[in-house]
């Protein structure tokens, strides 16, 4: 789904992935959604899941998911002093 996103704002891949990790490394870093920041920015983030994601159809699966070849890595990110892009 993001994929999709990232094609339809024209979006590159890796500039997008690291807007992403970013992203992820800011909310780890905020260690709780109990915090204004965080609060304030689901409060955004609500109205699309609502509106966009409530009305998606479902789709049924049937049988295991399998994960036997899954690998997870863990990699470190520096700290952002200051933002690289600005959302208006």
């Amino acid at each position: 789904m993001i994929a999709f996103l990232w094609e339809r704002l024209g979006v590159e891949r890796d500039a997008a992935m690291g807007v992403l990790r970013q992203a992820i490394a800011a909310a780890m870093r905020a260690k709780t959604d109990e915090s204004p920041g965080i609060k304030s920015k689901m409060d955004d983030v609500a109205p699309v899941k609502r509106d966009l994601i409530g009305e998606i159809t479902k789709m049924r699966r049937a049988g295991r998911t399998d994960v036997s070849d899954t690998v997870v890595s863990v990699n470190s990110l520096p700290p952002v002093s200051e933002p690289r892009y600005a959302v208006a």
